[in-house]
């Protein structure tokens, strides 16, 4: 199921399936605890696997609007993408460590051209 991030967090069709499918069953099952027909086991377990599944599906909804997010935005610094992918568990420690030597390496390369680019064309126009 693809994810539009302009939908928001909750969609209309999971909020009406939690009140549709969700809510009933935990309605029905709270409903035959209060009578006595069912344990209390079976009420609290049934209404921590449904709340857990909604739960679920909207961190894995969140989860993907971020990647959609993250990858839509061009103005992200290379270094705040290398942290990004860090913080969100994507790399670990030692990867991040070597990418992030190789970034500042790169950089320093860069500026050392630029500099090097500047002292050219500042002799070219005396």
């Amino acid at each position: 199921m693809p994810v539009d991030p302009e939908e928001g967090l909750v969609t209309d069709l999971m909020f009406g399936l939690m009140i549709a499918f969700g809510a009933d069953i935990i309605l029905i099952v709270g409903a035959l605890w209060l009578i006595g027909t069912t344990s209390t086991l079976t009420f609290l377990t049934t209404t921590g696997l449904i709340v857990g599944a909604f739960a679920a599906w909207i961190g894995w909804r969140w989860r993907a609007i971020r990647r959609i997010e993250s990858a839509a935005d061009p103005e992200r610094a290379p270094l705040d993408e290398l942290k990004h992918q860090y913080a969100a568990g994507e790399i670990d420690e030692a990867t991040f460590e070597r990418k992030l030597d190789a970034l500042v390496d790169s950089e320093e390369r860069a500026v050392r051209a630029d500099g090097e680019t500047t002292e050219l064309a500042a002799g070219r126009s005396e």
